[in-house]
């Protein structure tokens, strides 16, 4: 069938013309991996990109790994990649996935050093795989009690443009759920203790995440989060639902202000949750947060399957 990959690792002219042509390479390709130099503060993160619609799969792919070697205060400089795709996948649709992680990569000078791309018998839909690895910029201080958390962006975008998605509107709104850009800014921010993107489990998992590393506890009011538009329609809840482009950040009480304007701005919005405390545990409106089951919304991801392969002439 024309246009479609064949089994197992994609062909050498394959790569060439639909994957080649769009990611940074670091180097010439070398056989079975490359050589880059490693230091003691190097920042390497992993994750897994899947379940969303074909054109936004590599540029998730880029940003859940980048953004969290940003949070670690390292920048982002190599990448590797692995695309997976089920069988009788269009070469048409792997050229959007290598564009689109190509074309992150390149706005943030990040180069691809290593990676794989093949079908494989078993897999329902494409699947990415991405390693980031940067150098840290800063040393890391560690939080206490009186610093204060701050949550950086609105809540709840994510959720309406999965919602939408169900319901067939179709939008390029994913394109703004990334908090690369104010990570890499706060990096550099006096007063900056700590940064954590918020990822599965929504702002309420974040901060339980952080509060467990930390053996503090934070209690804060729903009212005090700024919320994206249409958020507030959904009848989930928010503080659980997809936000990914928001992340918490914990700071010395004197750089809070600072910290606001700067954000400000760029254009992101800020809300102040309140300070740590002794003690463990989450408390959201009066009631301690101790479960994080997943919510309906969640359910959405996985459910954007590509058509089964047609004839697809390059």
């Amino acid at each position: 069938m024309s246009g479609v990959l064949g089994l197992g690792k994609v062909s050498r002219k394959v790569f060439d013309r639909s994957v080649l042509p769009f990611i940074p390479l670091y180097k010439d390709l070398e056989l079975d991996g490359a050589t880059i130099g490693l230091t003691d503060r190097t920042v390497i993160a992993h994750s897994p990109s899947i379940g969303v619609p074909i054109e936004a799969l590599g540029f998730f792919a880029f940003h859940y790994a980048a953004s969290n070697v940003a949070c670690k205060f390292g920048r982002p400089t190599h990448m590797i990649t692995g695309i997976y795709l089920p069988l009788r996948t269009r070469e048409s649709d792997l050229k959007i996935i290598a564009k689109s992680l190509g074309d992150e990569a390149k706005k943030y000078g990040v180069k691809i050093a290593a990676g794989q791309t093949a079908t494989y018998s078993g897999l329902g839909i494409p699947f990415v795989s991405t390693t980031c690895l940067g150098g840290q910029i800063r040393k890391v201080t560690s939080p206490h009690e009186g610093d204060v958390v701050l949550l950086v962006g609105e809540v709840g975008g994510e959720a309406v443009w999965l919602t939408n998605l169900s319901m067939g509107i179709s939008d390029e709104a994913w394109r703004k759920f990334t908090a690369l850009p104010i990570i890499l800014t706060l990096q550099c921010t006096g007063g900056i203790r700590l940064l954590h993107d918020v990822s599965e489990g929504g702002v309420k998992g974040a901060l339980l995440e952080v509060l467990g590393s930390l053996k503090l506890s934070l209690s804060f009011s729903s009212a005090d989060v700024n919320y994206a538009d249409y958020a507030q329609s959904l009848d989930q809840d928010l503080l659980r639902a997809p936000s990914y482009g928001t992340v918490i950040a914990v700071a010395d009480p004197k750089s809070v202000g600072d910290i606001a304007r700067l954000c400000t701005e760029r254009g992101v919005k800020v809300s102040r949750l309140g300070p740590l405390r002794n003690g463990s545990g989450l408390i959201v409106d009066g009631e301690p947060v101790i479960e994080q089951p997943r919510i309906e919304i969640d359910e959405l991801y996985g459910s954007f399957k590509k058509k089964e392969a047609q004839e697809d002439p390059l």
